[in-house]
């Protein structure tokens, strides 16, 4: 499994690997808009990456080089404070590569580009809604620390969830 970073040629592949991931998460309820997420794509691979390196696409391939999975995340800086952090902004494996080790990869070159651009902290917020108490203990096994928690409140009725992939 080799980690490496997205190309704007990866993109028509990311879009229906975020397809598939985004139905079996909590997000599902939620239209997902294959113009937006082009555009929105290739604007963090050309601008965030290559010409800002604020942002890192970040995708895992398995072993015949079939993208499984992808980490989409930034330096920042808190409100208060000019020190840089790093935040996850989307993360995801797909269904049936879950609990592969393509995860951990993922998570700890992200740790690693982190630290490469010189974060003193890197945030990662869980609202998938995919096995919680699993997500937990794997981010904790990864050495972080609970720091609160994510809470959503619908504004329209929620659609039903379909059905698992997996």
């Amino acid at each position: 499994m080799d980690v490496r970073f997205a190309h704007p040629t990866d993109i028509p592949e990311c879009i229906e690997l975020g397809f598939l991931i985004h139905k079996s998460t909590g997000f599902a309820r939620f239209t997902y808009d294959r113009t937006i997420v082009e555009r929105n794509l290739r604007n963090l691979i050309l601008v965030g990456q290559r010409k800002r390196r604020s942002h890192c696409f970040l995708l895992v391939e398995d072993d015949q080089g079939r993208l499984i999975g992808g980490l989409i995340g930034c330096i920042e800086s808190h409100f208060f404070s000019s020190e840089p952090v790093a935040t996850m902004i989307a993360y995801g494996v797909r269904p049936g590569h879950r609990m592969t080790g393509a995860a951990v990869r993922l998570m700890k070159a992200f740790i690693e580009w982190a630290k490469r651009r010189g974060a003193v902290e890197v945030n990662v917020g869980v609202n998938s809604g995919i096995d919680l108490e699993r997500t937990d203990r794997f981010i904790k096994k990864l050495g972080f620390s609970k720091m609160g928690a994510n809470y959503a409140l619908s504004l329209r009725p929620i659609q039903e969830k379909p059905p698992a992939l997996f």
